[in-house]
This record gives structure tokens, sequence and C-alpha cells, in this order.
């Protein structure tokens, strides 16, 4: 923070299940920080693992707030009401698989007191020091990811989107974007937010000199294996189409349309092919959300359902 600051900036995480995760990543150093707010939202998946997670909260000095399993946009929007409720309006959304130190988390916070009209990322790595996210693109003709950065956000057709694994933002951006989307469910909610923030004349930041450690599918039970859960296709399908659908009306619309069996099958070849033999759940999610996705055909243009005006459901443990 500035010298002589003292501004309040949360940490929202969103939990499903056992909180192990979440108990190993966030370091004492994060604890000891004067200024961090630590927000659990617990999406609900037994009674046994809400237990763990609200003493996990109540051992560390954390906030703690129970939700249904509405999602992780939801969860976000809840955490942030949480945080508001105490004061915090700086905010960093941080998964439970991922793991970053309070100097890091500090940094992006300053960037956006400093920048409250940006969203701002860092870089990210796997555990084992491969890159995991140093900027990713979306395709806007047919919803194709490819990583990169464009610095001014001006390609034509591939645009910029932030990772909501690490993202943080400001109460006033967040006003502005009616916090995160509660359509997707699961992924997509961070291309969708990058995008409505570009749209609306905020920036999207990424932070090279900051890095941050993410285990993608921790939270799945898979770990640093190629092969991705049946909940990652499923979704990740379906909401592609659900992203195109809220962006694009006549021939753009169509033509994403017409890209779907092609994308989809992208998004399942993540895994590698053998994972039709070895995972063949992974390939039914994959189909079962292809036909989820198709329901898009029957709506019109640009529907989204806006975060509502949660009021906070639990205080500090």
């Amino acid at each position: 923070m500035p010298e002589g600051t003292a501004t309040t900036y949360a940490i929202v995480i969103v939990n499903y299940g056992d909180p192990s995760l979440i108990a190993e990543n966030i370091g004492t150093d994060i604890d000891r920080d004067g200024d961090a707010l630590v927000v659990v939202v617990d999406n609900f998946s037994t009674e046994r693992a809400r237990l763990r997670t609200r003493a996990l909260c109540r051992d560390r000095g954390w906030l703690f707030a129970s939700s249904s399993n509405d999602g992780f946009g939801a969860g976000v929007n809840r955490g942030v009401a949480t945080a508001r409720s105490r004061g915090a309006e700086v905010f960093i959304t941080l998964n439970p698989d991922a793991v970053a130190s309070a100097d890091v988390l500090r940094a992006l916070a300053r960037h956006v007191i400093e920048e409250p009209r940006a969203l701002v990322s860092p870089f990210m790595d796997t555990s084992n020091g491969r890159p995991h996210f140093r900027g990713t693109m979306i395709n806007c003709r047919t919803g194709q990811m490819r990583r990169g950065w464009s610095e001014n956000d001006d390609d034509p057709l591939w645009k910029n989107w932030l990772s909501g694994a690490c993202l943080a933002f400001s109460g006033e951006a967040f006003d502005l974007l009616q916090g995160f989307s509660e359509d997707y469910f699961l992924y997509w909610e961070d291309v969708d937010i990058s995008r409505r923030a570009v749209e609306r004349g905020l920036r999207l930041a990424l932070r090279p000199d900051l890095l941050v450690t993410h285990d993608e599918g921790g939270t799945q039970g898979t770990g640093n294996s190629r092969t991705k859960s049946p909940t990652y296709y499923y979704y990740n399908i379906r909401n592609r189409m659900l992203f195109g659908r809220q962006q694009l009306q006549g021939w753009n619309w169509a033509r994403w349309v017409l890209a779907s069996p092609r994308q989809s099958a992208l998004i399942w070849m993540r895994g590698g092919r053998r994972q039709a033999l070895t995972h063949p759940r992974g390939l039914a999610a994959a189909v079962r959300g292809l036909f989820a996705g198709a329901v898009q055909l029957t709506h019109r243009p640009g529907q989204r359902r806006t975060a509502p005006r949660r009021t906070p459901a639990e205080g500090r443990s």
C-alpha cells in the first residue's frame, strides 16, 4: 500500500468440499498482514465439510460465509458483500488451489487502489515451475482460446481476458460491472467479466512482475494430470455457448454456433485422445455440455442474470 495507508483488502476464496487446500495454501504471512481480510465462501457440499470449513475460519481468524452450491460467480458476489460489511473496498479472488504470498497480494491491492478502473491478474506458474497463465485470448468469432496478450487489447479478432484464479478489482469496478455473472456456475465467468469490463471502459492489466502458483484441477481431484474432470468439460462447453449468446447477434452468432462442434472437440482434447478409453465419463460430459449449450439457441441475445444485492449471512466464526 502507499505509505501511511491502511486500506483493508479482502481475499475472497470460494470453497467447495474439504477445506484442506485452503488451510495449506493460505500462508501465515497473510494471517500476519493487518490489512488482509480473508473471506471463505463455502458452497455447500456436505455438512461435515461445512463444519470443517467453519472451524478452519474460526481457528485462523477468517470470515466465513455460507452459501448454497450456486457457483463461483455467486460465491464471489457473496464474498464481496461479506467483506464490504467489514469496510473493504479492494478485493482479490483466489482459488483454493492457488498459492500467493502476502507481498504479491498487497501489490495487487495497491495496483487497484491507484487504478480503480482496472482489473488486474498476476502471472501464474504450476508448482513444478511450468508457465500456467501469461495472459489468455479468446477468438471473438469462434470462442477458441489461446495463450497470449495484446498490450492494447486492440487485435480485431483475438481479445484479452484475465484469470479469475487470482483477480484484483476495486469496489468501484465491481459496482460498475454489477459483479460477476451468476449464469455460468463454473468457468467462463472470468472471460465474461473481462470482456464486459473492456466494453465499459475499464482496463485489463497483467502483472508479469508478480507470480502466483496455481495447480489447476486441485479442487476437483485431477491435480497436475492432463486429463480434466467431467465438470470441466461440461461447463466449459456449455458456457462457451452461453457467452456467445450474451455477446453476439445475427451472423456473428450463427458463425459461433456453427463452430460449436469443432470448438467442443478442442475443449475435450485438452485432456488428450487417450482419455476416451481411460476416462470415458469426460467424453460423456462433453457431449452433455454441447447439448446443454444448444439450449441457448432458444434464448434472446444479451440476457444476463445480474448479481443480487446480498446481505452477508455470516460474520467471523
